[in-house]
């Protein structure tokens, strides 16, 4: 975890939750001398939290007494109990497949093998529907697996790839000389290449995966699948950790839901359509940095999500966290028919590619531009692309024709080949080096503006380099019907939104005064990834009574390891002005059920200027409320006993 995430001197209610519950508990430090911390599971459910996402919706809540598993039910029906997990502190559930709306999960406890429903609870969320915006949806689907009101094909096959079973789960496919079982995830998919099962298949991912058995060049290989495939992640810890996703020769295809890191295959791209692939989807995923390959310009990886002579595709609300090179968009075969939609996805401190055009016809609308060391959009070959309604935060050079407007300043061109025309309307830019208008240079421009989204750009626009003209594509019939947020909306929208479930389990936040400009591996960062490990104790069985301290929900905190016979608070800003009266920044106000407290100070702990100087002194925390310790260095001399009692 980054050093900005990670806990300062507050020490959140540990179940913020229920009403009377006492807490003192904090990641940095761990009991010791005669300090003692009980935790204890539960008598019946009590749900920490829940929320709807796209399509779905989860709950998180503690471990019941005596439960040896759970039953859980959305709108009455059964979820699988594959979709049940738990982890140090709780349980979780997520159910994905349900239609926008209100839903209602029940969770009800299994006590010596039988449901009790005396000892269940429920959770209420509404999930939204995803946007299914863009080329991909048009002449065709790419909703793979999934009905297009969001719930699952009755005929779909299911399979769980955990860990633990990704080279063991089976599935009984017609591969090709009958119905049969076939065994691994990787022979399952491939078991669709001849065409002969025509029910499609979804893979719903748990956990921390790294490289299954059998895949072709190191790879999770989707090679000609046309009954439909949705590759999706459960919950928000789903990675592939050492592989990437290639996709060939295939149609109807979504990918949703999946952390890639830490990609080492011989292909190199997190995500890769590589040929012939049409109707393709990929959103709401997290791509961080792949291993170094040969090249000093793959240090952060190769292409985090790259595209090669496909068609009908959208990819949207991905986050892209610090990535050399985003999105390659075209080879050299491509024709102005490859038609291609990005929208509402967060590149977040990436470097370049966003993305990096030949040839194609592009619609690129409500992105996140977020600190972007090198460039924004870049166009060669003739292509043509539709920039629109998106947020330019400090992104270097937002848009780019190769030998012409800012690419031909003097700093070399970002590509050798021909140019292309990118048509801008309606776009927020800020802190750019430079963006040339047509208005500005007719001859030497970056991008062409236009007063109205439907405006066509005239013939006479050409590129200074190739001599080719806007196409046009977004105001002729292939164009299909969006609704486009507004760009000083697109900043809130995004990062609410892209990425995975709940924004994924890894956490980190950027430095701008650094990060901006800086194109450099991030080397923290990087040993984050490298070290990261999957969390999950328990999938869809197994479960065991669990007494840990239930999370902090909101910000999660590192390993503890610091002992507390004498505890020092942690730095928070700035030096305090005395003993009784420090400075604070970014502490609660008064009157949002926090407690302050000093080693020295004296008060009624109610705000920083009257904190309370007894630590054990303080009996009982609001539901929901928190112990703000400033800083200084605290002694424990007695036990603190935490239950919901006292």
């Amino acid at each position: 975890m980054n050093k900005a995430a990670r806990f300062t001197c507050c020490f959140l209610a540990a179940a913020m939750m229920m009403s009377g519950f006492s807490s003192f508990a904090g990641a940095d430090f761990t009991p010791a001398d005669g300090i003692s911390t009980v935790y204890a599971a539960e008598a019946s459910v009590k749900v920490q939290s829940s929320a709807g996402f796209g399509e779905g919706m989860y709950a998180t809540w503690t471990s019941v007494t005596g439960a040896t598993g759970y039953n859980v039910y959305v709108d009455g029906n059964q979820i699988d109990s594959m979709l049940i997990r738990q982890y140090t502190g709780y349980m979780r559930a997520d159910a994905p497949g349900l239609k926008a709306g209100d839903h209602t999960m029940k969770i009800v406890p299994i006590i010596n093998g039988k449901e009790d429903s005396s000892k269940a609870a429920e959770a209420k969320a509404t999930a939204y529907a995803h946007d299914r915006s863009g080329f991909g949806f048009v002449n065709g689907t790419s909703s793979g697996a999934y009905n297009e009101d969001g719930t699952l094909k009755s005929d779909a096959v299911v399979i769980y790839v955990t860990e633990e079973n990704k080279d063991k789960v089976t599935a009984d496919i017609d591969s090709g000389s009958g119905v049969t079982t076939v065994t691994g995830v990787q022979n399952i998919i491939t078991g669709y290449k001849k065409g002969k099962e025509k029910r499609p298949l979804c893979v719903r991912v748990i956990g921390n995966i790294t490289d299954p058995a059998d895949m072709p060049k190191g790879d999770l290989m989707v090679d000609t699948v046309k009954a439909g495939l949705t590759i999706e992640g459960i919950g928000n810890d789903a990675v592939f950790n050492g592989f990437g996703l290639v996709m060939k020769n295939s149609s109807n295809v979504e990918v949703r839901n999946i952390g890639f890191m830490n990609c080492n295959s011989s292909e190199g791209d997190n995500c890769g359509l590589q040929q012939a692939n049409d109707h393709i989807w990929v959103h709401n995923c997290d791509f961080f940095y792949g291993d170094a390959g040969s090249d000093a310009d793959q240090a952060k990886g190769d292409g985090a999500l790259d595209t090669k002579k496909s068609t009908f595709v959208t990819h949207s609300y991905n986050h892209f966290w610090d990535n050399g090179k985003c999105n390659l968009q075209g080879m050299k075969s491509e024709t102005t028919e490859n038609y291609i939609t990005y929208h509402h996805n967060w590149y977040d401190h990436s470097d370049s590619r966003h993305p990096r055009i030949r040839t194609c016809s592009v619609h690129i609308y409500n992105n996140y531009f977020d600190g972007n060391a090198k460039y924004g959009v870049g166009v060669t070959m003739g292509a043509s692309a539709f920039v629109e309604n998106n947020y330019f935060r400090a992104c270097k050079n937002p848009m780019m024709s190769s030998g012409q407007g800012t690419d031909a300043l003097g700093e070399g061109t970002f590509s050798g080949e021909t140019g292309g025309v990118i048509k801008a309307y309606n776009n927020i830019i800020k802190d750019a080096a430079s963006f040339i208008t047509y208005e500005e240079n007719n001859t030497s421009f970056d991008a062409y503006e236009v007063s109205a989204a439907k405006d066509a750009v005239p013939s006479s626009v050409k590129a200074l380099s190739g001599g080719t003209s806007y196409n046009n594509f977004d105001t002729s019939s292939v164009m299909y019907s969006y609704t486009a947020d507004k760009p000083e909306d697109v900043p809130s929208v995004v990062t609410a939104k892209a990425g995975r479930v709940d924004g994924g389990d890894f956490k980190w936040q950027f430095n701008n005064a650094v990060d901006d400009a800086s194109y450099a591996v991030n080397t923290e960062l990087k040993a984050a990834l490298t070290g990261y490990k999957g969390s999950v104790v328990a999938i869809g069985s197994g479960f065991k009574e669990d007494n840990s301290e239930p999370p902090v929900v909101t910000t999660p905190a590192p390993p503890v390891t610091t002992p507390v016979s004498s505890v020092t608070a942690p730095q928070q800003t700035t030096q305090a002005s005395s003993a009784t009266q420090p400075i604070v920044t970014n502490a609660p106000v008064s009157g949002e059920n926090v407690i302050y407290c000093s080693p020295t100070g004296t008060g009624d702990g109610k705000s920083i200027n009257s904190p309370t100087g007894v630590l054990s002194a303080i009996k009982a925390v609001p539901a929901g409320g928190m112990i703000y310790l400033l800083e200084g260095t605290y002694s424990f001399t007695e036990t603190i006993i935490i239950d919901k009692d006292n």
